[in-house]
């Protein structure tokens, strides 16, 4: 998630809510845990924020109370500005962002990146869901919707083909299979699925490992259980299809 996205959600907030907001993109996903006056008003001309030049950020930093803290200063003087935990939840519910789950929030902006190159209106649709999921920590529902939009994905690729030669495909492992249409792929298993698509060449056999796996994964979450996935087996299976179907 870029700067410029971050803060379409608070541009005609005031400017304090504004400014944590620069401050918290940077920390998260710029690598600076504190920033001058000066940086953070950069920061806020650069996303094209109305009457962003006029801002006395200094001022503005320093009324903003228990949010922000000064951590030292530069060569130069100029005072580094850092976020508190008590800025930091504040911008989190600002912005709809899990609370005390930052790596949550990584894997919502890797997710955003990801969907952002996806081209495909179906699989790519599927995906904003598995990113509005994330964002209220529904792990579980995220898994699926990125499985759905893997499969969506894969079954376009197959039916691209043509109808005689994915019937036959399909019929290595289902004699009786018939497909006509588009919508005939909905007939089949999606293991069967994952199999056509290594004989079709679309995946190899490593590929197709895993996303047996991401399928597995995904039945997991799909049934009702009391497992839970953990953030980093969210983020590996997101990486795991993402890297064979889009990136």
């Amino acid at each position: 998630m870029t700067l410029v996205e971050f803060l379409a959600a608070v541009k005609t907030a005031k400017r304090e809510t504004i400014a944590l907001s620069v401050l918290y993109w940077y920390e998260r996903y710029g690598n600076k845990e504190s920033m001058t006056a000066a940086e953070v008003k950069s920061g806020v001309v650069s996303a094209r924020i109305t009457n962003a030049k006029s801002i006395n950020m200094a001022d503005v930093l320093g009324k903003a109370g228990a949010n922000v803290d000064v951590v030292g200063n530069t060569v130069n003087g100029s005072k580094l500005w850092q976020l508190t935990e008590t800025g930091r939840r504040s911008v989190r519910a600002t912005h709809g962002l899990p609370e005390n789950e930052p790596e949550i929030e990584q894997s919502v902006g890797d997710l955003e990146k990801i969907v952002a190159k996806v081209t495909d209106p179906g699989a790519k649709k599927f995906l904003e869901e598995a990113v509005l999921c994330l964002r209220v920590d529904a792990r579980r529902a995220a898994v699926v919707f990125v499985w759905v939009g893997a499969a969506a994905d894969l079954k376009q690729r197959i039916w691209s083909h043509g109808a005689s030669a994915v019937t036959t495909a399909f019929q290595k492992y289902q004699p009786k299979a018939s497909l006509k249409t588009h919508d005939d792929l909905l007939k089949f298993q999606e293991v069967d699925v994952l199999k056509v698509a290594q004989d079709l060449g679309i995946i190899d056999k490593a590929q197709h490992k895993i996303l047996g796996q991401a399928l597995d994964l995904r039945n997991q979450c799909g049934h009702p259980n009391k497992y839970w996935p953990g953030i980093s087996k969210v983020k590996a299976h997101v990486e795991d299809v993402a890297g064979i179907l889009w990136v």
